[in-house]
């Protein structure tokens, strides 16, 4: 999310080290470009960062409150990415089952969605973790889908609801802080060496 690079809430100072924020744009000039520039960004990216978790957000027109996406598919633009590669998978990032709660008990409308559209939302997501099981990337991936703002609906999807810039950012400072929490408290679980149960 832009707005997070460009100013940061006070409330991820605390994990700012952590994070590095990036946009990803495409050629769309069509599927297979679109399809071949976005997984060869991902692909640098992740070279660059050698990150532990990747959360990815988009906007979706239709939605009225923040929805963490559960499953990616191998589709994009109504035909299947790659046909030898595996048909869905799960995301995932540490955390996600508690942030509906977590976020209403903040005031934010929030849910869940087990289809992350046909376009690039699904597509980044499923690239990621395709990327993290095949080819030797170990991170966790997830994807968040926030509503338009206002001025977006009133410019663009008149017919959509929206929410304030202010909101969602609260709802990703929230989700990144719970997140790298759950990610932790997975990690003290781990077993060490010489403690092998």
């Amino acid at each position: 999310m832009q707005s997070l690079s460009d100013d940061l809430p006070a409330e991820l100072t605390p994990v700012e080290e952590m994070l590095a924020f990036e946009v990803i744009t495409c050629d769309d000039s069509s599927r297979e470009t679109e399809h071949r520039s976005l997984e060869a960004q991902l692909g640098k990216l992740l070279r660059r960062h050698d990150p532990e978790l990747c959360l990815y957000t988009g906007q979706a027109p239709p939605y009225n409150k923040i929805m963490v996406e559960k499953i990616a598919t191998n589709s994009f633009m109504r035909d299947v990415i790659d046909p030898a590669r595996p048909v869905a998978y799960w995301s995932d990032l540490p955390g996600t089952d508690n942030l509906r709660t977590i976020l209403e008990e903040h005031d934010i409308p929030a849910g869940y969605s087990f289809h992350g559209g046909q376009h690039l939302c699904n597509h980044i997501l499923y690239s990621s973790l395709y990327l993290a099981d095949k080819e030797g990337r170990p991170h966790k991936s997830g994807f968040i889908h926030i509503p338009v703002l206002p001025e977006q609906a009133i410019q663009q999807h008149r017919d959509s609801p929206s929410m304030s810039i202010d909101i969602s950012r609260r709802a990703m400072s929230l989700i990144i802080n719970h997140v790298v929490e759950a990610c932790r408290h997975e990690q003290s679980l781990q077993p060490t060496a010489g403690n092998r149960g």
